[in-house]
């Protein structure tokens, strides 16, 4: 039978997989809809390295990615804020939860953002947090997988500007 830590770094690789297809589409729907099975992917992945936290986090970011599609409303942006950090302070453990919980304000701010650029912005920020907290406890698979990620969304915010340039 499978250990929880190799399933986990499974799940991971999956997430990774969607990671790099997100923000390769033009379409802000598309990403926001890939991210959604990403991060669930990703709340598993965390539970099964106890990390309550960020496995709250990741599964509320799931819910924010699929109400992003429908809507941009400062109204929707600023529940999740608030949301989050009530799930944060619920599950909060040690002070390296402060990673987690930065990683998922930034990325709630760039899922409610209308303009791809900005949006793509706030991402790289919120990843940057959530590339040290996957090297705080110790996912190998979900460092490179954010390593990626991130290398894959500055890739993208290169063509748009590009584009529109």
């Amino acid at each position: 039978m499978m250990s929880a830590f190799w399933l986990s770094q499974m799940l991971a690789g999956f997430s990774f997989i969607f990671d790099l297809l997100a923000f390769q589409f033009a379409r802000r729907r598309i990403t926001l809809a890939i991210l959604a099975v990403s991060t669930s992917l990703l709340a598993i992945h965390f539970c099964l390295l106890n990390a309550p936290v960020a496995a709250s986090l990741m599964a509320l970011a799931a819910c924010r990615y699929l109400t992003a599609i429908m809507t941009t409303a400062r109204k929707m942006k600023n529940g999740f804020i608030v949301a989050t950090c009530l799930c944060s302070a619920l599950s909060w453990q040690q002070p390296t939860d402060v990673l987690p919980l930065l990683g998922s304000l930034l990325m709630t701010s760039a899922a409610f953002h209308p303009a791809a650029k900005s949006m793509r912005r706030l991402t790289l920020c919120g990843s940057g947090c959530w590339l040290v907290n996957n090297m705080v406890i110790g996912s190998p698979v979900a460092v490179v997988m954010e390593s990626a990620f991130i290398l894959s969304t500055l890739v993208s915010y290169w063509r748009l500007t590009r584009q529109a340039g």
